[in-house]
């Protein structure tokens, strides 16, 4: 339902006005026949449209009314209506805020006329409004789905190098890393971040088409090119027009495809198969790969000039064990990601972050991510201990000798031994257990040790200490 607010100090044409427009359910009238009424029903109202005289009865008290309803948060749409229809007079209701302006000469179905068009004209915008919000949210959520988690200085300056990379949203990237590291994630970061976030992406995992048809899937095909081309198609490079396309696994494209890609690279522009017109696209594109493409160019499975067109800035991903103090704000990351999406509320205990900060992730973020949703699924109460951590070397972390009753040391030991033998043999017992009792977390240690994290790495380099 629309509110409408009708002004004008002339009883018998507020009347009129009002007759003409009380039949229709959609609008819920007020009225007013001098700018102080206005104004209080302004302010107590949320008003859709507000249709007032210019004279009441002098031309700054209709003016002072504009100027009131545009300065509400609402901001309602204003026609202004003068018996007096001079440019002069337009001009100001104008400059004051009015959305319409119209004699008083009017037939009341002009009027009705003036406020349909200009009410359907406030629902389209307000439904633009609405979509503008949502777009933006769900830009925001895309990028919050897509945002990089890492505190160590590897990801910082990778985190840095991404967002130029996404602010110059042209340059071609080749993105290298082991599998599970998050490529992915690293080239739809990039598309979320860059100019190109309201173009398609469009990822395309080279590996999974079959060699028959990836020249097809890549560039489309015109009726008829072949056997079974019964419609015209576009290719990957031609959805991506205008965002960015991501080459997943890269070095697993056929060399003979590599050869179009390369002329792609260079010329921006492409024949379909069967096509006689080129098609030209503004693209940015981003490849992938686990496997080490410069071997590959030594072994002849890989173009060298194509390599050098893919690897005009190069991404390196590293691996997660070489980035230990990421593992915990990770963990949090994706316990808080399912507890929203499953509506629960674990956590991990310190032992269990301990566990996983200790271990070597050769699955990388995807391992963990796996990891931490197995033990969601199957923990029984609201806390993540390390025996619900489906890691291999779990027996060996959970079973490891941390009680008091196994860190006894049997003095006869050292009886026999000198005073300096003695002492690196309490040591290597004293702070193997701890460093066991902690999962190898060298800061947790020293920190139980009352120690500087430097000492304590000299000595278990001199006390050539071991995970066991």
């Amino acid at each position: 339902m629309y509110q409408i607010l009708i002004v004008d100090d002339e009883e018998t044409m507020l009347k009129g006005i009002i007759f003409e427009l009380q039949d229709n359910k959609n609008y819920q009238l007020f009225t007013a026949q001098n700018k102080k009424t206005a104004a209080d029903i302004l302010t107590k109202n949320e008003l859709d449209l507000v249709v007032s005289d210019l004279m009441l009865p002098d031309i700054s008290d209709g003016l002072e009314v504009i100027k009131v309803a545009k300065t509400q948060c609402y901001q309602p749409s204003v026609i202004a209506m003068t018996a007096f229809e001079t440019i002069d007079n337009a001009v100001k209701a104008m400059q004051a805020g009015a959305d319409d302006f119209i004699s008083k000469g009017f037939g009341l179905d002009e009027l009705y006329f003036r406020i349909d068009k200009i009410l359907c004209k406030k629902q389209e915008i307000n439904r633009l409004a609405i979509e503008n919000r949502i777009l933006k949210e769900t830009i925001q959520q895309h990028y919050s789905d897509y945002k990089i988690i890492g505190k160590s200085k590897l990801m910082l300056d990778l985190i840095n190098k991404m967002k130029k990379v996404a602010a110059d949203s042209k340059a071609t990237c080749l993105i290298e890393g082991e599998s599970g590291t998050g490529k992915d994630l690293i080239a739809r970061a990039i598309h979320a971040l860059s100019t190109r976030r309201n173009g398609p992406f469009v990822p395309v995992n080279c590996a999974a088409i079959p060699e028959t048809l990836i020249e097809s899937e890549f560039f489309g095909h015109e009726k008829g090119a072949f056997t079974g081309a019964h419609i015209t198609k576009q290719g990957k490079f031609e959805h991506a027009n205008g965002g960015i396309i991501f080459l997943d696994e890269i070095g697993e494209l056929p060399l003979n495809l590599q050869v179009r890609l390369l002329r792609v690279l260079e010329e921006r522009s492409f024949y379909r198969i069967g096509g006689k017109n080129p098609i030209n696209i503004d693209v940015m594109i981003l490849a992938a790969s686990n496997r080490n493409i410069l071997n590959l160019v030594k072994n002849g499975k890989f173009r060298e000039d194509l390599f050098f067109r893919l690897n005009v800035i190069n991404i390196w991903v590293p691996p997660l064990r070489e980035r230990k103090e990421d593992i915990r704000p990770l963990a949090l990351f994706f316990l808080d990601k399912f507890n929203k999406e499953r509506k629960r509320n674990l956590h991990f205990s310190e032992k269990s972050l301990l566990l996983l900060e200790s271990y070597d992730f050769r699955g990388n973020v995807r391992e963990l991510r796996n990891i931490i949703e197995d033990a969601f699924v199957f923990c029984d109460d609201n806390t993540i201990h390390p025996q619900d951590l489906s890691l291999k070397k779990l027996a060996e972390h959970i079973n490891s000798p941390v009680s008091d009753e196994s860190q006894t040391l049997n003095c006869q030991e050292f009886s026999n031994l000198s005073h300096k033998k003695a002492v690196e043999k309490f040591e290597s017992a004293y702070f193997l257990n701890i460093l066991k009792s902690t999962y190898w977390n060298i800061n947790e240690a020293a920190k139980k040790a009352e120690i500087s994290r430097e000492w304590l790495s000299k000595k278990i380099r001199h006390l050539k200490l071991k995970k066991c």
